[in-house]
């Protein structure tokens, strides 16, 4: 009984110290998705020897992607990206995506989400909770006790100096009702602190699964000691990858006693984490975030330093788990808080802090916000590069995800310059199978660049590297034919079209929401939709993104790669004179977006005028002006009341309310175009002489030829972002 009391005196819950993770990714393309999300929690028991020899540095990482074995930590793998993100980024695994333009006329990168790495290892350096009941500094040590029942009867023993105790292993283990502490059980007390204070001795999960068994077959079932005990085991469970319903019925438990005991607060919270966080991994994304609310909520007023970390981490899953219900922009928030809560922690240049900078730029990428995220991910760069030296895998990551962010800034250059230095740096490591995603990115940028001969090339490369069936083989087949479209040899583009075509079709039968290949194959079917578009092929094209509109919607984190689809079927069928066929698509691509982003995004502004313009059409113009005002609104906050898109959204409100014979207001919206051109100086001179003609026949015409003016310009209505 002895040996079961020293243990328990030290195996209270480990805290899983996501201030101390050092989180390895995959420098691999791609997008936000539940099983397909933007981080790995694949991790090793060690850090990854940068140094190791590069002929085992393979077998390293996809050992440490896909093993999935863990210290043992509170947050399992990475509380920073944890949950749903360990398939996809494997090496092995993962999905390319290229950033060009699509969709609703926003960088193709970030439609279909950013999946920008994938090489996963974390270590995690462990800060218990037991520091608070064992501290090496006497004051903190009499702090940490009094702050709990526990504590409390140990704090009131210890200074009683009573030497008597109760016999027999069930009255020993009383010792949460006030026992004294006997001699041996002083001596086992010290003993745990120093092996605490050491952490040479690490103890397994048998040892735990014992101690519980004896704890539960003499003690109170509401002995607060069983909670803790259960809480750490569950937290064990979950680190080793066991059935989630598994750690959960054991979070469940503590959380249970805790509640009875009082004075748990900070315990109350991790079990909430726990339970959390085995929501998550069934797919419970609801039921995870109701634990992640009443966690957040009992911590908001617990300022202690050691409740940091542990609000840190819900921090994150919560970010993970909006991310995974598809509302990236309220994860964003909580992804900001849970950094501002990490930098109070950890000193500036901190690894762990380099990697949180980026995995909040990746959320930024995510909403297309490229310049705050260019700024976090620069500051990741420079701080892996000061720690690892140049040439890490941790700088690969960075420069891969700067290269998505120069791409949907339009900065292509720099984007390409990013992405070669990724290829050199996994060559160098002798990575070269691994970096073949990273040259289909090459190649998609040379094509946006204009130089085909050079993409045809590279892509060709990658092609005769790949086996039949590999799903960066089929990524880089759609994109050749792309490339021979846009060089206009449509023979040969039909040809690659019609193969790739051919693999897709015959994997969608067999693929699940489950399975790590259906996002590509839900891009390839983009891609291919965009080269029948550009071919003249219109209904071929809405055929395809019907076919990647059906792979979208069985992933619900993938709402924003929906609306994409969505919004690019309506405009198609609204340019094939199909207007009340395009309504129904435009209106759930509105919706999706609202859920992805907010009622403030640029994408969703565009989608709102398009909405408007066919409403329009079908002489809806009472709420065409009401989503033409919201469209205004947004892209007057977002881009600002001078852009091109803002003021062709001016022009079609002008039309419409001169067609209704609302003078004032169509006066008001040309007056500001004329006012924002006049600012741009020579290149606008044409567009501003346009612009005050418009003005001055509105403001000449009476109400009858207000309304046929009107009429005709609603033949000239805009549709940014469309072409």
């Amino acid at each position: 009984m002895g040996n079961v009391r020293r243990i328990s005196s030290r195996l209270v819950p480990s805290f899983r110290y996501a201030a101390s993770w050092n989180r390895k990714s995959c420098v691999c393309d791609g997008a936000f998705a539940g099983s397909h999300q933007l981080s790995t929690l694949g991790s090793s028991a060690g850090r990854w020897n940068e140094d190791e020899n590069s002929s085992s540095s393979t077998q390293v990482l996809n050992h440490q992607v896909s093993q999935q074995k863990t210290l043992r930590t509170l947050l399992s793998r990475n509380v920073a990206a944890n949950c749903a993100r360990d398939k996809w980024r494997s090496l092995h695994r993962s999905n390319y995506y290229s950033p060009t333009r699509r969709n609703v006329d926003v960088p193709r990168c970030l439609v279909l989400n950013a999946r920008l790495d994938g090489f996963d290892d974390r270590t995690r350096p462990r800060t218990w909770l037991g520091q608070r009941y064992f501290s090496s500094d006497s004051e903190t040590k009499r702090k940490g006790l009094q702050e709990s029942q526990i504590g409390q009867e140990l704090l009131s023993a210890a200074q009683e100096g009573s030497s008597t105790g109760l016999s027999g292993a069930s009255q020993g283990l009383q010792l949460a009702s006030g026992e004294v502490l006997s001699p041996e059980e002083e001596a086992a007390l010290k003993l745990a602190e120093t092996e605490f204070e050491n952490r040479k001795e690490q103890v397994s999960v048998e040892s735990i699964q014992e101690m519980l068994k004896e704890l539960s077959s003499v003690a109170d079932p509401k002995d607060p000691r069983i909670a803790i005990v259960s809480l750490r085991l569950g937290q064990e469970y979950e680190a080793r990858g066991e059935n989630p319903k598994t750690f959960m019925k054991l979070g469940e438990q503590a959380l249970s006693i805790f509640k009875t005991a009082g004075e748990f607060t900070l315990e109350i919270g991790m079990c909430h984490h726990l339970i959390a966080l085995a929501h998550h991994r069934l797919g419970q994304y609801e039921k995870s975030l109701e634990n992640l609310n009443k966690a957040i909520s009992l911590l908001k007023d617990n300022e202690g330093k050691e409740s940091g970390p542990i609000k840190f981490a819900l921090q994150f899953l919560m970010g993970d788990t909006l991310s995974a219900l598809g509302k990236h922009d309220i994860a964003l928030k909580h992804y900001i808080e849970g950094l501002a809560v990490q930098e109070t922690i950890l000193d500036a240049g901190h690894p762990q802090l380099a990697s949180n900078y980026r995995q909040v730029g990746e959320a930024f990428t995510q909403v297309m916000m490229f310049e705050e995220a260019k700024d976090l991910v620069e500051k990741a760069l420079k701080a892996h590069i000061k720690n690892n030296g140049k040439g890490s895998i941790e700088e690969a990551i960075d420069r891969r995800l700067l290269s998505v962010i120069y791409s949907g800034l339009e900065e292509h250059e720099k984007a390409l310059e990013e992405q070669q230095n990724v290829r050199s740096i996994l060559n160098a490591r002798g990575l070269g199978s691994e970096a073949r995603f990273v040259e289909i990115a090459i190649a998609d940028t040379q094509l946006t660049l204009g130089r085909l001969d050079d993409a045809i090339a590279t892509l060709q490369d990658v092609i005769s590297h790949l086996e039949e069936g590999n799903s960066l083989r089929d990524l880089a087949t759609v994109n050749l034919a792309k490339a021979y479209t846009q060089q206009g040899n449509e023979e040969k583009a039909a040809e690659h079209s019609r193969a790739a075509r051919s693999v897709l079709d015959s994997k969608l039968h067999r693929l699940s929401g489950g399975d790590t290949e259906l996002l590509t194959v839900g891009e390839c079917y983009t891609e291919l939709a965009a080269i029948h578009q550009r071919m003249k092929r219109p209904e071929e094209a809405v055929d395809l993104l019907k076919k990647a509109l059906s792979i979208y919607k069985q992933l619900p984190q993938q709402m924003n790669a929906a609306a994409g689809s969505q919004a690019q079927i309506g405009l198609l069928l609204y340019f094939s004179g199909k207007v009340e066929e395009a309504i129904p698509y435009m209106e759930e691509a509105a919706a999706n977006l609202r859920h992805s982003y907010g009622n403030d995004h640029f994408s969703l502004a565009l989608v709102l005028n398009h909405l408007a313009v066919a409403n329009v059409k079908l002489e809806n113009r009472e709420k065409a002006i009401e989503l033409f005002e919201e469209s205004k609104r947004i892209l007057t906050q977002t881009h600002g009341p001078g852009q091109q898109d803002t003021l062709a959204v001016y022009y079609n409100l002008m039309q419409v309310y001169a067609t209704l014979g609302r003078k004032e207001k169509a006066i008001e919206n040309a007056k500001h175009i004329v006012v924002e051109l006049e600012k741009h100086g020579e290149p606008a001179k044409a567009a501003l002489a346009e612009a005050q003609k418009d003005l001055a026949s509105l403001e000449q015409s009476d109400s009858t030829s207000l309304q046929e003016s009107g009429q005709q310009l609603l033949e000239t209505m805009k549709l940014p972002g469309s072409d």
